[in-house]
């Protein structure tokens, strides 16, 4: 028996797919690469910690021991937008709600932050 052309046409749509995600997650990375470290003055908006498993399910049993990703949002002091950088958990505990201080980037990559 031969297989349906619709089961054709969705593999070839989820394999594009695919492939241009990962290359976008590339030129994301050689961008961050060959940027140059910039310097901002922020204030610390927010921070949480996220279970990667609560990312991919909603309905999911309870895990004792799980991956975390970190994130805060951070306030230019400059009047411009807010933004959110993923963090180490190193540098996640370093950070205060709150907290002032030189922020340290390269592209969208988390360098350092130094509070004031």
């Amino acid at each position: 028996m031969k297989p349906p052309l619709i089961f054709f046409i969705t593999l070839a749509i989820i394999a594009v797919l695919a492939t241009r995600q990962f290359i976008r997650q590339r030129q994301e990375v050689a961008v961050n690469d060959a940027s140059p470290v910039r310097s901002l003055l922020v204030e610390v908006k927010d921070k949480r910690a996220v279970s990667t498993s609560a990312l991919r399910s909603r309905q999911r049993e309870t895990i004792p021991v799980e991956a975390m990703r970190y994130e805060a949002w951070f306030h230019p002091l400059n009047g411009a937008g807010d933004f959110k950088l993923v963090l180490q958990a190193d540098d996640y505990q370093q950070l205060e709600q709150g907290e002032k201080g030189d922020l340290q980037i390269k592209g969208k990559r988390f360098v350092s932050f130094r509070p004031r």
